[in-house]
């Protein structure tokens, strides 16, 4: 049986295809099911793998690398609501429906506590609101808006909720490590609600992922459809790599020492 996610850091977490929740069992994984989480791995872990995330988890990431990317990604998780609304409309399940509309509900706070996040590593509202966005970074945000758009239920969710989603929630356990390394240091300051952001991802994207695989079974897309469903996931994990690769290249201090810059350095 393949497994739906690993994690970094020899965090393994494998999950039956049964698995059970507060609204159902989970139904078996079709073949083709299993290939597109077989195929998506080396993907994911190329993600947990990559330095920002790898030194994030140490607090081994400079001050300045830790700001950039907080900022840079802050206008996707802030439009990532919007990108879930767009599918009700294509969901003619009432289960896949319910699961929309809930998971709006949990993400609609997640822009909030990214900013809260952002605060505590000392990044004033005005920088978070004006920066200039990596083309990296951009390039990942028109993609799920491309998908989202244009994309059957499948393709979209395929791409937003079990690629990023789930590949979401191993950075978030991964990152949550290297959390208390920062705290105190360079007036840096993590209370609870700089936590949040992360220790909720932690724990609801690691239902979400097989919610969205259910939605998707239930879709049961053609032969030729679920080929586009595989790629989807695999393309929108090759846009968040190169995202977080180009945060942490484009702000890496040149002694690679871990610095207090300005916020505005990262802008």
């Amino acid at each position: 049986m393949a497994q739906v996610l690993t994690f970094p850091h020899h965090r393994t977490h494998g999950f039956p295809t049964t698995a059970p929740t507060q609204r159902h069992q989970f139904s078996p994984h079709p073949s083709w099911i299993v290939d597109l989480i077989d195929t998506l791995k080396p993907y994911q872990e190329r993600v947990w793998n990559c330095p920002l995330v790898q030194e994030a988890s140490t607090g081994s990431l400079s001050l300045r690398q830790m700001q950039g990317w907080l900022i840079q990604l802050y206008p996707f998780i802030e439009t990532f609501p919007q990108w879930i609304a767009m599918n009700i409309t294509k969901a003619s399940d009432p289960y896949a429906r319910e699961i929309l509309i809930d998971n709006i509900r949990v993400e609609k706070w997640h822009a909030k506590q990214w900013v809260d996040m952002t605060e505590a590593f000392g990044v004033s509202l005005d920088e978070l609101h004006h920066a200039s966005i990596l083309p990296e970074v951009e390039a990942l945000t028109h993609y799920m808006w491309s998908i989202n758009l244009r994309g059957t239920l499948a393709e979209s969710l395929s791409a937003m909720t079990y690629a990023i989603e789930g590949t979401t929630h191993g950075i978030a356990q991964a990152v949550l490590q290297g959390f208390p390394k920062y705290d105190g240091r360079y007036g840096i300051r993590l209370t609870k609600r700089a936590y949040a952001w992360m220790q909720n991802h932690a724990r609801y994207d690691e239902t979400h992922p097989l919610e969205a695989l259910e939605i998707i079974k239930r879709e049961s897309p053609p032969e030729e459809i679920q080929s586009r469903v595989k790629y989807a996931a695999q393309r929108s994990m090759e846009y968040f790599f190169m995202a977080l690769d180009a945060c942490y290249r484009h702000f890496a201090p040149e002694d690679c020492s871990f610095h207090s810059l300005p916020a505005s350095a990262a802008a």
